[in-house]
């Protein structure tokens, strides 16, 4: 089948879908009323109001919230077969995933996000900033399995005039389970991972006092088959280790702990992320040897309290100290006879930041229409180590990065949220971000959000982020720049909720403008600012339960970038991205699932004249298993069931002006079975 007629064939039957589904939604009651006296049904397969705090620090049911927000429960994940929070967020409409040759998550949010070290997502845990101002990445959280997630909240877009810098693309906030007792082992065949953890909770009511422990570790060493690397390419396929296997041995800690007394809180989260170097840095395929090589991880603390000031006033204050270390130990550069002729060249790196953030909210609320929200907040980021060790003949003794650097940001977020009338909802932000290295940024946004009755919501949005160069941008531009900037998007949104007793659809059109966005420029082989780029595109939700017993979930997106100053789109994503649920609950204790994805085809970068890579559609299926919410669970499934072909877009790489490339691509796992089993008491 062609890239094309497949493309209409998941449009066709997509507009087909709606006029059945709508018409089963209108006999919804009857098939209700056949069941008769039935059990009620699951939260996951019923159709429930969710609230978040993402959108604008306070408490709002998601529908009223400005934008569209997205709220992914982690038990409705783990009975979709959903392993950790990367791949979860590929079920948000507009977001697909992809991964970097060291074996590095990508996550790209309405096509913006590929490159090499860039992030452009704003990631939370609990509410605490992840991304490092290293690279603004995350990858430590995007790992975290689900059996430790309570849910995730997903704001597509820019979120900067809240959550100031890196929430450029959207923003990404994963809560932990809290409040719940339980053990559980897991294991999954592709990648040999076993591992378990375990929930603990205490409460003492007479003096308000609980504490949380969520634990978990997971080992495993798997990789890919792989025929050709780069070496291939350049006729030197003597020094290869192909074919062979990728390198994407894994080990996960994670230890969240939390503490509340009244009104006060403290949080700790220990979290350790190490992994192989995947396809090899310079796409050279490494040893088979299941190293370590690269070692990511955190260590936080978060002090804060809600005080209320008055019957109308109240403040949150929070203080947090946060180390991240990044390290690559003995990761493989080339092989013997490349650079050295005896022996293969490995490289390590050392790199540690400190951040320590203070920040108090005020809500006020003059009118019970109208409700102010007044932020100051204090942060400061330094390197604590950034070294590298190459092999004595390399000669190497410049420093990777300069030890000395630091950050500074003043922060002042002003929200004024009024009630106009009986329905008409406005929301008016601006942050005021300033920097001691990179300068001051204006984030504003406007929103409304006219409910026109229970049924019919209508939402418009104007928005504006920026996002900062990081440490390494900043030490690493390309050729003839003298420094990058800041990259910024403004993006404007029309939102539509349809509600039903027994479905509820949304639609959202989008435009976004780009500028001065910042890439890696290979051929200069250093950071710069692009030209300007153009995202217009559409988002569709919707949600049915078809049967008492039976419930359908599906999205499908479309996205038109256009890279203004090469007049192409932009690499990396894909114009079309769709999925679809269907969950069954025959009996109360069991659960059936079906999840499918559909990746259209992936643009490359603007020098790589291959044709773009091929679209895939993934089934994955999964059995479940809870009487109650204390006793046995159990979780099994098959990922990729079809066994299809799935390869990620690779990251341009070279050396000495030599293009290094694996023909064919990242390729993905194939059909793979895993088994979560636990008890909760």
């Amino acid at each position: 089948m062609t890239t094309r007629s497949a493309r209409a064939r998941v449009l066709g039957l997509s507009l087909l879908l709606l006029p059945v589904c709508v018409a089963l939604a209108q006999t919804g009651t009857t098939l209700e009323d056949a069941a008769g006296d039935q059990a009620p049904l699951r939260d996951l397969l019923a159709l429930i109001e969710q609230e978040t705090e993402l959108a604008t620090r306070s408490g709002m049911n998601a529908d009223y919230v400005p934008g569209m927000a997205t709220i992914l429960a982690g038990d409705d994940l783990l009975v979709r077969g959903v392993r950790n929070v990367g791949e979860a967020l590929t079920l948000v409409p507009g977001i697909s995933d992809g991964m970097e040759m060291s074996g590095e998550r990508q996550i790209l949010s309405r096509g913006v996000g590929f490159g090499y070290a860039s992030g452009n997502l704003k990631i939370l845990l609990d509410g605490v900033s992840m991304n490092s101002t290293l690279y603004a990445t995350a990858n430590p959280i995007l790992n975290i399995p689900i059996e430790q997630v309570e849910r995730i909240e997903v704001i597509r877009g820019p979120g900067a005039s809240v959550h100031g810098e890196y929430a450029f693309a959207g923003v990404v906030d994963v809560i932990t389970r809290k409040a719940q007792r339980g053990l559980h082992v897991q294991a999954m065949d592709g990648s040999g991972e076993r591992g378990g953890g375990g929930l603990w909770y205490w409460r003492d009511p007479a003096r308000d006092l609980s504490l949380s422990v969520n634990a978990l570790g997971l080992d495993g060493h798997a990789g890919v088959e792989v025929a050709e690397d780069a070496l291939y390419g350049i006729d030197r396929p003597e020094l290869s280790n192909a074919p062979g296997k990728s390198n994407e041995s894994h080990r996960y800690r994670g230890l969240f702990a939390d503490l509340a007394w009244g009104d006060f809180f403290a949080a700790v989260k220990l979290l350790e992320d190490d992994y192989g170097d995947a396809f090899g840095i310079n796409h050279f395929l490494p040893p088979e040897d299941d190293r370590l090589a690269s070692r990511q991880g955190y260590e936080s603390l978060r002090l804060g309290g809600d005080i209320q000031l008055s019957e109308r006033l109240r403040t949150r204050l929070r203080l947090e100290a946060l180390r991240h270390h990044r390290d690559r130990d003995d990761l493989y550069v080339a092989p013997a006879g490349y650079f050295l002729e005896n022996e293969p060249v490995f490289m390590s790196q050392d790199y540690r930041e400190t951040r320590y953030l203070a920040a108090a909210d005020l809500h006020w609320r003059p009118h019970p229409r109208h409700k102010v929200l007044v932020g100051f907040e204090a942060r400061h980021v330094e390197v604590d180590e950034a070294s590298w060790d190459w092999p004595e003949a390399f000669g190497i003794d410049f420093p990777w990065l300069d030890e000395d650097l630091s950050r500074r940001v003043l922060s002042l977020v002003v929200q004024d949220q009024v009630r106009l009338g009986a329905r008409l909802n406005v929301t008016a932000a601006l942050r005021v971000d300033d920097y001691s290295d990179v300068g001051t940024h204006v984030s504003p946004r406007l929103a409304a959000v006219w409910p026109l009755n229970d049924e019919h919501i209508l939402k418009l949005q104007y928005a504006r982020a920026f996002r900062p160069p990081t440490f390494y941008e900043l030490t690493y531009p390309a050729q003839g720049v003298e420094q990058v900037r800041a990259g910024e998007i403004t993006t404007y949104e029309f939102g539509y909720i349809l509600k039903q007793s027994h479905w509820e659809g949304r639609l959202i059109l989008f435009q976004s403008d780009l500028s001065e966005s910042i890439v890696f420029g290979y051929d200069d082989d250093g950071y710069l600012n692009s030209a300007d780029a153009r995202l217009r595109g559409i988002e569709l939700e919707y949600k049915q339960r078809l049967l008492p017993t039976l419930k359908l979930d599906a999205n499908l997106s479309y996205v038109d970038s256009l890279d203004v100053g090469l007049d192409r789109p932009l690499p990396g994503g894909t114009d079309l991205l769709a999925n679809l649920a269907l969950l069954w609950q025959p009996i109360h204790a069991w659960t059936a699932a079906l999840q499918l994805r559909y990746v259209g085809e992936r643009a490359r970068q603007p020098a790589d004249t291959r044709a773009p890579v091929d679209a895939y559609t993934l089934a994955d299926v999964t059995l479940s298993y809870a009487p109650s919410e204390q006793g046995l669970f159990a979780h099994f499934g098959v990922k990729n069931l079809t066994d299809a072909d799935i390869r990620f877009p690779e990251q341009p790489t070279g050396i000495g002006g030599v293009d290094l490339i694996y023909r064919d691509d990242y390729p993905r796992p194939g059909r793979h079975w895993w088994l979560s089993v636990g008890y909760a008491f």
